[in-house]
């Protein structure tokens, strides 16, 4: 079929000399395409671009396929496509040296992506670039079609346009006050004969009803939760049978914050607050919150759940209790403190009554279980913050003073006799890996000399193509080995050895009246308490926990 010309190709499109050229074919079909009509959908469609590709490819002699690489329903923007990530990686092995795709947007829509990997990634890999129908090959024209970055500013604002209109689109669409989630709140439901629509779920909507009237009869967030989950009412997700159903306490049970958020919600009044958040640009997935006085409030877009005097009435009593809580507090021992029944962490609790009283904040901990959830699945385990603090303290002074009395004379000699080995070690691979840097630059320098070679005539092609093939050989044997190298040098790096380490922490433990939170998370795992108060220290290196038990 080589003798038959293309009625894609250029008039210079003809095999030039006997290069073989393996071949990615990239194609790839967004939903920006989508929005165009039948008839540019359906030419843009991966069947569609396959065909035209492979008709190219066999009216090419010198073209072979090495992989079809497919990107369905990615945007043109984002370059971190897996089927693109994917022909990259044989770029890199050296699988493949020519990239052949429909045009110019199907490689990408945002012109400094596109241009990055067709005027410099691209060449440094030695690969060439062929748009069919923008008539681009780089073999044959090495500085790249002339119209190439106009066709990338072209479809940067063709992208931009797209966002725009979908973003105008939605404005409209959310100031009227149509329901634009993929799930309808807690309450309520999608009307089956408008998806844009919410109406009351009966069963849920009572739900809602009752976590307002325990909250304005006095009940706290917590105490909401637990009523709701000792009385087997089902969390807002497992309601529905949404996702994968949780059997254990845990997960199946009303969280503070899920009440929280339903006394927050103005949905319950009839209203939809839009805009809540919104993406940085066109070009960005993040999003980023919007301030409260920059959203849109649609009112009387559904019919109400709570009346507007209960739903005030609630948000008054959640702003006294936030304003109430005010400072932060902390202990010395957060998050290392768990419980030995039920594995769950110890949470510090403080209490307002004894600041009122005593002019300060009294601690005591208390079971995540026991408190989150409900209270037949664990105790209380209360324990007064400052009496457990001074017995931890006294413990693992005892432990540190034992460690730092017994004879670590020989250890540490050792120790250092170990280190010197790595240390030489380490000279001795450092070295090497500096000498096969400069291998692999020489490699480099040597091919870009042989190609200036071949342009002058020194070296003809065959020569030029076979030298190449032999060093880019040695270049990868090279760096490979010198990946391996920083591995090794990576893991035999020196590192502090444990009885040093050790001895370091017990002696600025023994000498601070008051330890430091960073001292004790680096000496200690955990801490597991019982009901019944026996202590249990685990600590991270296992000679003290050895000491641990001698005491104990």
């Amino acid at each position: 079929m080589a003798g038959r010309k293309s009625k894609y190709s250029s008039e210079n499109s003809n095999t030039k000399g006997t290069k073989i050229w393996s071949v990615a074919v990239y194609i790839r079909l967004s939903q920006e395409d989508s929005n165009n009509g039948e008839d540019k959908q359906e030419s843009n469609s991966i069947t569609s671009q396959k065909a035209l590709l492979n008709e190219f490819i066999e009216e090419h002699d010198d073209l072979i396929v090495y992989d079809t690489y497919v990107d369905d329903g990615y945007t043109g923007t984002d370059f971190n496509r897996p089927g693109f990530q994917r022909l990259l990686e044989d770029m890199r092995k050296g699988n493949i040296n020519c990239v052949l795709v429909k045009d110019l947007s199907r490689l990408g829509r945002e012109r400094l992506g596109v241009g990055h990997y067709t005027e410099i990634y691209f060449p440094e890999h030695n690969v060439r670039y062929i748009a069919l129908l923008d008539n681009i090959d780089t073999y044959f024209d090495a500085g790249m079609n002339d119209m190439a970055p106009f066709k990338g500013v072209i479809n940067d604002m063709y992208v931009r346009d797209i966002s725009k209109k979908i973003r105008s689109s939605l404005i409209e669409r959310k100031k009227a006050g149509n329901f634009l989630g993929v799930t309808a709140p807690y309450g309520y439901e999608k009307d089956s004969n408008n998806k844009f629509h919410l109406v009351i779920n009966e069963k849920e909507a009572e739900i809602v009803k009752r976590v307002f009237r325990l909250y304005l009869e006095g009940n706290g967030l917590t105490r909401i939760a637990q009523i709701l989950t000792k009385d087997g009412v089902p969390v807002p997700g497992e309601s529905r049978n949404i996702g994968k159903t949780r059997k254990t306490a845990l997960y199946s049970s009303w969280k503070q914050t899920t009440i929280r958020r339903i006394l927050d919600n103005r949905v319950y009044l009839g209203e939809l607050v839009q805009f809540k958040r919104r993406k940085i640009n066109y070009k960005s997935k993040r999003r980023i919150t919007v301030p409260e006085e920059e959203r849109y409030i649609c009112k009387g877009t559904h019919e109400a759940i709570i009346d507007e005097e209960s739903f005030n009435a609630v948000q008054n009593i959640l702003k006294k209790n936030k304003s109430f809580k005010g400072t932060k507090h902390d202990y010395l021992f957060k998050g290392l403190l768990f419980c030995s029944e039920c594995g769950a962490r110890l949470n510090v609790t403080y209490s307002n009554y004894a600041l009122k009283k005593y002019g300060e904040y009294r601690y005591t901990t208390i079971c995540y279980s026991y408190s989150r959830l409900y209270s037949d699945i664990c105790t209380r385990h209360s324990n007064s913050i400052p009496e457990l603090e001074e017995v931890l303290i006294k413990h693992i002074k005892e432990v540190c003073s034992r460690y730092i009395n017994e004879n670590l004379q020989d250890e540490l000699i050792n120790m250092a006799k170990k280190q010197k080995q790595l240390e030489l070690k380490q000279i001795s691979n450092e070295k090497r890996l500096e000498t096969l840097e400069q291998k692999i630059s020489d490699i480099g320098l040597y091919i870009k000399n042989l190609y200036m070679d071949k342009v002058k005539g020194v070296v003809n092609e065959n020569d030029y193509i076979s030298l190449v093939a032999d060093f880019t050989k040695d270049k990868d044997n090279l760096i490979k080995e010198k990946e391996e190298l920083i591995k090794i040098i990576n893991n035999q790096k020196p590192q502090i050895n444990e009885t040093a380490k050790i001895e370091r922490l017990a002696k600025d433990f023994l000498s601070l009246e008051r330890p430091t939170k960073q001292l004790l998370n680096e000496l200690i795992e955990k801490i597991t308490i019982s009901e019944n108060k026996e202590i249990n220290i685990y600590f991270k290196f296992n000679k003290l926990n050895e000491i641990k038990k001698k005491i104990a």
